[in-house]
């Protein structure tokens, strides 16, 4: 799955298509990973906050559950950007994890540390418009209760993300391309997910 400064850009692009450049959105697209505050979470806590299924299918279809249960108890811009960080998790798995780590593998990493060599990779990947992410998302301190997840824990991990420094990117395997891609695809499978069809 992606790390958080991937969610962002994500939702930073996809905020620019859908008008949307609110504290609670870039609140939103932080949120799910806040059970990581102190550190890889266990899997049920991680799993709780993303409504996460095993099977992908089942997971789209467990997202747009949880939408449909929560579209009236949360602003839209926050329970848009938590949708948003889970429906890219969901097709980072489904379509770009495995084409980066044959990548990975390509350059003679073993199976075994493919996968730690990708997420080490992800931490060395920033885009320079993060750092108007961060300037939103110091205006304001509120926060929200939403699933597993408390409003202390999300603040605390709000505080962290918007420590971090900006700085260049130097990933190897995540490339502008890759996040343009994924993207596009979140913008094709989002309406699926929240409705905005009908």
């Amino acid at each position: 799955m992606p790390n958080i400064i991937i969610h962002e850009e994500v939702g930073y692009l996809l905020g620019k298509i859908k008008h949307k450049n609110s504290y609670e959105y870039y609140l939103g697209l932080l949120s799910p990973d806040s059970p990581n505050f102190e550190g890889f979470a266990p899997k049920e806590e991680r799993w709780n906050a993303h409504v996460r299924r095993k099977n992908l299918q089942d997971w789209r279809n467990s997202l747009k559950d949880f939408y449909q249960r929560e579209k009236n108890h949360y602003p839209e811009d926050f329970l848009l950007g938590y949708i948003i960080h889970i429906l890219t998790d969901i097709i980072y798995d489904d379509f770009f994890y495995h084409k980066v780590k044959e990548r990975i593998l390509r350059d003679s990493i073993s199976e075994e540390d493919a996968h730690t060599t990708m997420r080490n990779d992800m931490d060395k990947y920033f885009f320079p418009e993060y750092s108007k992410v961060k300037e939103i998302l110091k205006k304001k301190s509120n926060t929200f209760d939403i699933n597993n997840i408390s409003k202390e824990l999300m603040h605390k991990w709000k505080e962290k993300q918007i420590s971090l420094p900006i700085k260049e990117s130097s990933s190897k395997y995540i490339e502008k391309e890759l996040i343009q891609r994924l993207t596009e695809k979140v913008s094709e499978e989002l309406p699926n997910i929240v409705n905005e069809k009908e």
